[in-house]
């Protein structure tokens, strides 16, 4: 199997515990990447999501993020052209913005079964096209993520 965890996924577990849903989600993660690891799971990185990482204002924050995602990440995803051309406007016009259209773009071309985020936008908005990644919430991965 084959993963991408979007920035927010990364940075979940650094979030206010308090609320009750960043608090399962936070768990659904750390849960499914250790899964992933005993399980020899693909967790793919990309350009855009250290990009991403590396633009948080807080120090501490940063320093947590970018040790998690390097400490986990078995593979990075290519840029490849085509994907790009062909997906950003699709993903554009169904409503996809900003970082998540790489996001999307980079999973697209690793051929991840899924990517991992905690934005209802984007999990939304992805539900309209069909790319071959599921875009879903941790809590809804069917191997453990819902607690």
């Amino acid at each position: 199997m084959k993963l991408y965890l979007d920035t927010c996924c990364w940075s979940r577990p650094c979030d206010k515990q308090s609320d009750p849903q960043i608090y399962k989600e936070a768990v659904a993660i750390i849960k499914i990447i250790n899964q992933a690891q005993r399980k020899g799971f693909a967790i793919f990185g990309s350009i855009t999501l250290e990009k991403e990482i590396n633009e948080n204002s807080d120090a501490e924050l940063l320093v947590w993020t970018s040790n998690l995602y390097h400490e986990t990440i078995t593979e990075h995803a290519a840029y490849k052209k085509d994907v790009f051309d062909m997906w950003e406007p699709i993903a554009e016009a169904a409503g996809v913005k900003g970082w998540d259209i790489y996001h999307l773009c980079y999973a697209v071309s690793a051929r991840v079964d899924y990517l991992l985020t905690v934005d209802k936008n984007f999990v939304k908005a992805a539900a309209k096209l069909r790319s071959g990644v599921k875009v879903i919430n941790p809590l809804n991965f069917p191997l453990g993520g819902v607690i």
